[in-house]
């Protein structure tokens, strides 16, 4: 008899606990693969996003967010637990030697399904397959599938829809074609036919991915969804360009955000207000009012408990085999970069860059010919200043290091106390790897390299040099 209550209780908890959840709102991440700033609602008038645009128009736009990490591995592992990077030993790309996260740390997922909530991860182009995770430590069934029309009926979801686009390789937009010789080119690249070509192709994807973005809205507005849903747009990490991606740039950590949930949030647009990706974890579950795990690192940026941010963070470590550790703190004007291995180039080789950027290839040869003026040819030096100061306000291309100068020692010495005493606590659970593991991850890009040339031409092999591999850009990029 006393089974029978207990079975009758234990029911009835889970009904109402069942009617509860249905209460809540869902929560859609739609997150775009290497995109950064480029599209109409931030100020580009080069390509059409209408789709995002309208996003943007029905929500809130931030200005001032960025990810965590430049490279999408580092940054989605933080993002989905709530943590930096080196605090869940995930700030290597793709890291060989994985580890399971640290004691008392879930990925958020966990707190979601507690709460009764269908957790799912889904490609855009086929909700059917499951989406990039690309999680940098061990872990099993963190989604419960890959649509959020896979749930029970009336089940509340936490839902991520990811779009490739427009990471590399870049994808043509044949009904609407961008012409090489009218995009306005960045300050902070050459204006070389080549990049200018790579640029608009660039935007040619980031057009496809305002597509997708179509397609998922008008998907959630046709399921009778879209009134009850909080969605949160936003890229993983910067831009994927020579300087950007993988870097502690502005192109590499700044991307666009845009949350919407209507009759609640008004349409605005955010200035100044700095958000991190990590704080999208912890704003989605105060949203649908899960509690908290006291562990996690991000703030709450939107609601009733919202709260300002004074400085975002950035981790940049190993990129394929491209070894690195830099950090970086910025407080809206003034960022500093830590470059903890000062000894290495910022064109060390990258496996990954050599094979998919012209814009590597250029550079190097170029750089051979006495060809790249300033000041572009700053990025070509041997080595790194360990401090790097920049005033976003004056030069946001990030090219005057004011860390030498006297009249900045104040603000350097602020940020860099600030970073070195965060870093502490930041870093506990940080496992650096071996030099076995290194070489390992070395070889495997070196691997990726060769497959990923050999596509464009057969008879390209490791040893194939710069200026064969500018030639065949040009060919490709530059052909009438």
């Amino acid at each position: 008899m006393n089974s029978l209550k207990h079975h009758i209780l234990s029911g009835l908890f889970m009904w109402v606990l069942s009617m509860q959840a249905q209460q809540r709102p869902n929560i859609l991440w739609i997150n775009a693969d290497d995109l950064g700033l480029e599209l109409g609602c931030y100020g580009n008038l080069d390509l059409k996003t209408p789709n995002i645009d309208r996003l943007a128009k029905q929500g809130v736009l931030y200005k001032r967010a960025y990810a965590t990490a430049p490279i999408c591995s580092a940054s989605r592992s933080s993002m989905i637990t709530g943590m930096y990077p080196t605090s869940v030993n995930s700030q290597d790309h793709r890291t060989i030697n994985m580890t399971p996260l640290p004691d008392g740390i879930e990925p958020i997922t966990t707190y979601f399904r507690r709460a009764g909530y269908f957790c799912s991860n889904g490609n855009s182009h086929n909700m059917s397959r499951g989406g990039k995770g690309d999680f940098n430590f061990l872990a099993e069934n963190i989604f419960d599938g890959t649509d959020w029309r896979q749930r029970k009926e009336g089940q509340p979801f936490f839902a991520q829809v990811q779009i490739h686009e427009p990471h590399r390789d870049f994808v043509k937009d044949k009904e609407h074609p961008i012409s090489a010789d009218k995009v306005t080119l960045p300050a902070c690249y050459p204006n070389h036919p080549l990049l200018r070509a790579d640029w608009a192709m660039y935007l040619e994807s980031v057009q496809a991915c305002d597509k997708q973005v179509g397609i998922i809205l008008d998907r959630l507005e046709k399921d009778g969804l879209a009134e009850n849903t909080i969605v949160f747009f936003f890229g993983d990490n910067g831009r994927p360009h020579l300087r950007d991606k993988q870097f502690l740039y502005e192109g590499g950590l700044q991307v666009p955000l845009i949350v919407r949930y209507p009759d609640h949030f008004k349409s605005k647009v955010i200035e100044k207000e700095l958000v991190s990706l990590i704080d999208v974890s912890a704003t989605s579950l105060e949203l649908v009012e899960i509690k908290l795990p006291n562990y996690l690192q991000g703030n709450i940026f939107l609601g009733k408990k919202a709260s300002k941010r004074e400085f975002v963070y950035g981790f940049r470590d190993r990129a394929g085999d491209a070894v690195e550790n830099m950090r970086s703190i910025c407080n809206g004007r003034y960022k500093l970069i830590w470059n903890r291995t000062p000894d290495r180039p910022w064109m060390q080789l990258s496996s990954y860059k050599k094979a998919q950027y012209p814009a590597f290839s250029l550079y190097n040869v170029l750089y051979k010919k006495g060809e790249l003026a300033a000041p572009f040819n700053q990025f070509m030096v041997a080595t790194k200043p360990e401090i790097e100061l920049f005033d976003l306000k004056k030069d946001p291309l990030e090219f005057n290091n004011l860390a030498d100068s006297k009249k900045y020692q104040k603000i350097k010495e602020q940020l860099f106390q600030e970073i070195s005493t965060q870093m502490v606590a930041f870093e506990k659970n940080r496992i650096p790897e071996g030099e076995k593991t290194i070489e390992k991850a070395k070889a495997s890009s070196l691997k990726y390299y060769v497959e990923k040339i050999k596509t464009h031409n057969p008879l390209f092999t490791a040893d194939t040099t710069d200026e064969e591999l500018l030639k065949d850009w040009e060919n490709r990029l530059l052909k009438k």
